[in-house]
């Protein structure tokens, strides 16, 4: 491993132990506590969120493969199988470094070139920051319309400006290849195209604009923003179903959930983030809770670590099985696939025309 990855990661996992022994000291919450709101979680109410989290898996799998084309798209077993095992990696290693291996699993698993499968990435993550802006934004509105929390002036502003955040990326996932193709441009002004490696970059960065350019502007982004809305759906319900049988208290409604969770999650997609994300997310479900609204802070702490293990729990197990089924599944490229399939036809009986 490279130094300076090496250095990264060591200091993301400092930083998460500092982090999250901070939130313990400060809201006063011990692991002992932690482990007995997990054990007191009620079989069902884990099973019920288990199905909401491999659902989520499923609609991750069939996004991903609507943005790419369908020449090139892997079957759905293979596209759940790589996005099971990307999240895993995703969500454990520090700094969102995991993030890369979903380019590599798909060119090694599915035979996808490097160029698509990050353009299906880019675009079903400007995707992602859409629609959480968009259900941060409904809950903040719904919340200011309410009254129900006046010292939270803000609501209404804030409902706006994550509007205008949703609009923003809504449009760079239909055109990001204008972001790449004017960083291209900067490269050609500076005359980087006539260096060695400069001449590689700019032809990776065109490929990269054609894909984004042919995932972005056909009717597979149409499809991809349908299945992304019952996603963070899922990804709010699942919350607020586990917080809600951890002790919060039973008056919040669903755009409550969706507040404190939303800031956890945006805290989790910070490019600084630690091991799976702890501390960061324990961080952000603690302000959108507990300071926001008005939660105590030693419930508020228990339930996000409580919910944040459930999650981890599920992650691993499932990133696990996919990873060992990743180890028994020939790694086909496109072309091997074709031609099994041309010999398969061929290997067919033909059968003959009545005279």
């Amino acid at each position: 491993m490279p130094v300076k990855a090496t250095v990264r990661i060591s200091l993301s996992i400092a930083v998460a132990g500092i982090l999250f022994v901070c939130l313990m000291v400060w809201g006063g919450v011990s692991p002992r506590d932690a482990l007995r709101t997990i054990h007191e979680l009620p079989p069902s109410v884990y099973f019920v969120t288990l199905g909401m989290h491999l659902a989520l898996y499923c609609l991750r799998a069939l996004r991903f493969n609507m943005l790419i084309p369908r020449e090139r798209r892997p079957n759905f077993k293979r596209a759940l199988i790589v996005c099971s095992a990307h999240n895993m990696a995703s969500y454990v290693l520090p700094a969102k470094t995991g993030e890369a291996s979903y380019v590599v699993y798909m060119r090694m698993q599915c035979g996808v070139p490097s160029a698509m499968g990050l353009a299906s990435l880019l675009v079903s993550r400007l995707l992602d920051g859409a629609t959480l802006c968009c259900g941060l934004s409904a809950a903040c509105l719904w919340l200011a319309h309410t009254g129900r929390y006046p010292s939270l002036s803000w609501l209404g502003n804030a409902g706006v400006s994550l509007i205008v955040l949703c609009l923003i990326c809504s449009v760079l996932s239909v055109r990001g290849d204008l972001v790449v193709r004017l960083i291209a441009q900067v490269m050609r002004w500076l005359k980087l195209h006539r260096v060695r490696y400069g001449e590689g970059l700019l032809t990776k960065a065109n490929q990269l604009a054609l894909a984004l350019r042919s995932a972005g502007g056909s009717g597979r982004l149409t499809a991809a923003a349908l299945l992304t809305f019952p996603m963070w759906m899922l990804v709010f319900g699942f919350y607020s179903v586990l917080a809600q049988s951890m002790g919060l208290p039973d008056h919040f409604t669903y755009a409550e959930a969706t507040f404190g969770a939303s800031l956890a999650v945006m805290c989790n997609l910070l490019p600084v983030n630690g091991v799976a994300g702890v501390g960061t997310q324990e961080l952000g479900w603690v302000t959108g809770f507990s300071d926001f609204l008005g939660v105590d802070r030693s419930l508020a702490l228990s339930t996000g670590i409580g919910c944040h293990l459930v999650q981890l729990f599920n992650v691993v197990a499932v990133g696990v099985a996919a990873h060992l089924a990743m180890g028994v599944m020939p790694r086909l490229s496109y072309e091997r696939e074709v031609a099994e399939a041309e010999q398969e036809e061929e290997a067919e009986p033909q059968q003959e025309l009545p005279e």
